[in-house]
């Protein structure tokens, strides 16, 4: 008897979705439909993919069909239960299953009912092709009472990244950074918690004092876990909630924008260069998602935007890392952002790509053909770069990947993105525009791969150069050592923007030791026009000073030129 006789036995009209779970497990599932085992990816939470569509899962409590669930790696969106993973694929593996005007979940439970029926010996060996290792170090719950927490010491890591004392004491960061102690055991080799060490304050232990940043899931004030940092260290401490708990820098009262990074350091590194480039206000919420991002961690978020107190013209800046990684996870915050408005599904892709299935309801139709423009609009581009590159058949073929792929699976439309900068930013930004959700949430990147980063390019800049020119939004447009160089750009500027009815504003800065800024000068052009023109008294000074001395040298040097042309009045000596 198979068990989907045994489960009409009980159930003879429909089968419930808890016993379908329960029954049918998707790492067997996966197995019957030509899945393989990467033993060496995995042991605890097997690893498996699909060398026809290139398809890789990471399975989790691999060991309980009832509470088994799966993540495709590198894409949170396509993840959860045994009925996200058929229905994710039913485009792909279980194609044959995916009958055109059947509802979706009819054809879900057929392709697990066909499963139930299958031998009962073929159950056996799906069931043992797979040997799964049990945790070597199984998940403990977080308890804050194990971990030496004290407040934060004053020569600590954060001071070794650039991170200044201003910010560590900022409204937004206070008490936001505390210390935390390791403890090694000298004798095993291995870590003590705070109440073992505690308990023998005989034994010999080596300690560590790193930097922690506590994270919350937005349901409770209590602590979740603890980013832990470090020269040699990045970690959370054990048991902590990665999964649904990210870091929230203090609530001002009331926020005009809630900036989203991977660390805490790029936040702190954030609020740096805006604090050196003259924006002190305290107005910004600050999220750390700890170098990932999962569903739950953007719902966590979403529910403390949704709960605070904002000001009318708030929005939300995603501002992960500008690399691949950090595009990609902007693709997945944004897809899961604009589901209400604009439901679009993950599906199965291969050869480094992202595939989205759009939605096929009239609804949606105006958005899905523009979107497709979009598409087409940023394939002629690069089609364009192709036509130009020489003739080198390597680099045609490599601007060739750069292509969005636009496929159609019966009814429905699917594009399938490169896991390139250009093209996940492309329909990141596009799905927002034709959302409307532009107006509230900004895809923001740092001029360098990471704030951090960038933070570090300031100050090896402010080493370097006495002077330099930002614009509106703070970017270092020109560096000089020179004041009166930086005067004479100022001006220069002034007449390129004047009689164009633009509005900018420039201001040549002088840079500290620490990177702060101090303004010196300004230009503001309002319609075309200067509004405002002022300079400070040291720069008029120093202006004058460098004018002077150049003067002097010209003197100088024409004096020493006259002497050289004067004829020598020496006697000449006459040799016989």
């Amino acid at each position: 008897m198979t068990r989907f006789d045994e489960l009409k036995q009980k159930f003879p009209n429909v089968i419930p979705v808890p016993e379908l779970r329960a029954n049918v497990s998707i790492v067997e599932l996966a197995v019957q439909y030509g899945y393989e085992h990467l033993p060496h990816k995995g042991r605890s939470r097997p690893v498996l993919q699909h060398p026809g569509h290139g398809d890789t899962i990471v399975i989790k409590n691999p060991q309980d069909a009832s509470q088994q669930v799966y993540q495709r790696a590198g894409d949170f969106s396509d993840a959860g239960t045994i009925i996200d993973f058929v229905r994710n694929r039913l485009h792909t593996v279980f194609s044959v299953f995916n009958r055109p005007g059947q509802h979706e979940f009819r054809n879900i439970t057929n392709v697990l009912y066909d499963y139930l029926k299958i031998d009962p010996d073929q159950v056996t060996r799906n069931r043992t092709a797979i040997t799964i290792q049990p945790d070597p170090n199984p998940k403990q719950p977080f308890a804050k009472e194990l971990l030496d927490i004290r407040s934060l010491e004053k020569d600590n890591y954060l001071l070794k990244r650039n991170i200044d004392q201003k910010i560590i004491e900022s409204p937004e960061f206070k008490g936001k950074a505390v210390t935390q102690v390791t403890y090694l055991n000298t004798e095993t080799g291995r870590t003590d918690d705070f109440m073992t060490a505690k308990a023998n304050p005989d034994r010999k232990y080596l300690t560590f004092h790193n930097v922690a940043f506590p994270y919350y899931n937005g349901l409770s004030a209590e602590v979740m876990g603890f980013e832990v940092r470090n020269e040699n260290l990045k970690q959370h401490a054990p048991g902590s909630d990665r999964q649904s708990s990210v870091f929230i820098s203090n609530i001002p009262p009331k926020i005009e924008r809630f900036v989203i990074v991977e660390s805490v350091l790029d936040a702190m590194a954030h609020k740096q260069l805006q604090s050196i480039r003259g924006d002190d206000a305290f107005n910004t919420v600050y999220f750390s998602t700890g170098g990932q991002l999962t569903p739950e961690q953007v719902n966590t978020i979403s529910r403390y935007v949704s709960s605070l107190e904002k000001a009318p013209n708030w929005k939300i800046e995603l501002s992960f890392d500008d690399d691949t990684k950090g595009h990609r996870y902007d693709l997945q915050f944004v897809q899961k952002l604009v589901a209400s408005h604009f439901p679009v599904s993950s599906t199965v892709a291969t050869g480094n790509r992202t595939g989205l299935l759009l939605p096929e309801a009239d609804a949606h139709q105006q958005i899905r053909e523009a979107l497709l423009n979009r598409v087409e609009l940023f394939n002629t581009n690069v089609r364009s770069q192709i036509e130009r590159a020489d003739s080198d058949d390597i680099t045609k073929k490599e601007i060739s990947t750069q292509l969005i792929n636009i496929g159609q699976v019966e009814q429905q439309k699917v594009i399938y993105v490169p896991e390139t900068m250009t093209a996940l930013r492309a329909i990141s930004q596009a799905l927002l525009e034709l959302t409307g959700l532009g107006k509230r949430i900004e895809l923001v990147k740092s001029c360098a791969k990471d704030f951090t980063d960038e933070l570090k390019l300031n100050l090896d800049e402010a080493k370097r150069f006495t002077y330099a020119i930002v614009n509106d939004s703070g970017k270092v447009m020109y560096n000089s050592n020179s004041a009166a160089t930086i005067q004479r750009t100022l001006i220069l500027l002034q007449h390129h923007h004047t009689g164009e009815g633009q509005n900018v504003t420039f201001r040549a800065v002088s840079r500290q030791n620490n990177g702060w800024m101090k303004e010196q000068a300004r230009i503001e052009i309002k319609d075309g026009s200067v509004h405002k023109a002022s300079e400070q008294v040291e720069f008029k000074k120093q202006v004058l000073d460098e004018k002077s001395d150049r003067s002097q040298q010209a003197t100088v040097k024409r004096q020493e030129e006259k002497r050289s042309q004067v004829p020598s009045t020496s006697p000449k000596i006459k040799h016989q």
